[in-house]
């Protein structure tokens, strides 16, 4: 009969059992284990009440706990994370608007999902590689840590490799300042926003402060821009952040109007949370020699 072994699962009907054998294939313990949580909600989506992310989980649990028994090849790939991605969009006026979505998917409870203009891929991957680390990464992080507290390379950590996520540094962003041809005007000022100036005209340059890291963090930095009708983009690819906290950008290149500008920094490895920071209105100028105004350029 098929689901047979999965009725020693507590909780899985068989109305579940079911679903699992016909949209799956999912008939055995080691089945069930191995599957794709997302995959199998996805699965359960007509079944009323709809099975909980957290439910499946312990579903999964119970199987894997059964089979503690059996011989497990480490060599087989297990799931690190899984994420569910949407590349969304919407008409505003005569053009387009573009948003990536993402949230975690085997976390409970459920995380907020995370949001970026335009569908550009670089921050959304660093972000899902933030949640991950790796064997690797964690025996790095062990052996740094022995090296800087004497410790025996090797010796039990009293914590565990990757902070839980309420230990995590909190990022934030504290000052930034933005400067043209005429002058320079703080932007961000003890972690408020201050009003932006009417105009810029270029040369301009753009300088945050990021705090809150930990000792040993690689933290990357970048700015975003929009305007209404079309898509995000950044006129830079991210940044280190430097010892001292501070991340540069030359915006002189950026054209003329007024822009919707987001700060954003965040390290490269967990341990830390996404700081952003979306600014006022900035508006652009030409220089006076490219408008083509010779009284202006005098």
């Amino acid at each position: 009969m098929p689901g047979e072994d999965l009725r020693t699962i507590p909780d899985l009907e068989k109305v579940h059992q079911d679903a699992l054998a016909n949209k799956l294939g999912i008939t055995s313990l080691q089945a069930l284990a191995d599957a794709d949580q997302r995959a199998i909600y996805t699965a359960l989506a007509s079944i009323w009440p709809r099975p909980s992310l957290k439910r499946i989980a312990a579903w999964q649990e119970d199987a894997r706990s059964k089979l503690s028994d059996a011989t497990i090849d480490k060599s087989d790939w297990h799931t690190a994370a899984s994420f569910a991605v949407i590349f969304a969009q919407r008409q505003v006026d005569d053009g387009w608007e573009l948003r990536l979505e993402a949230e975690r998917t085997e976390v409970e409870p459920a995380s907020e999902p995370r949001q970026w203009p335009s569908w550009d891929c670089a921050p959304l991957c660093d972000w899902m590689l933030g949640h991950l680390y790796r064997p690797e990464d964690k025996a790095r992080s062990e052996a740094a840590a022995a090296d800087e507290t004497g410790a025996a390379v090797g010796a039990e950590p009293t914590a565990g490799a990757v902070p839980a996520r309420t230990e995590w540094a909190e990022l934030r962003i504290d000052s930034a300042t933005i400067s043209d041809a005429h002058r320079q005007r703080d932007l961000v000022r003890a972690g408020e926003l201050v009003p932006p100036p009417e105009d810029l005209e270029p040369p301009v340059r753009l300088r945050f402060t990021v705090s809150g890291g930990r000792a040993g963090q690689h933290l990357r930095a970048a700015v975003w821009f929009g305007r209404r009708a079309e898509p995000g983009w950044s006129p830079h690819d991210p940044v280190d952040v430097s010892r001292s906290g501070q991340a540069e950008f030359d915006l002189s290149s950026i054209p003329p109007g007024g822009h919707d500008v987001s700060l954003l920094a965040w390290a490269t490895k967990p341990g830390a949370t996404l700081a952003a920071l979306a600014l006022p209105t900035l508006t652009f100028r030409q220089d006076a020699e490219q408008d083509g105004d010779p009284a202006a350029a005098r």
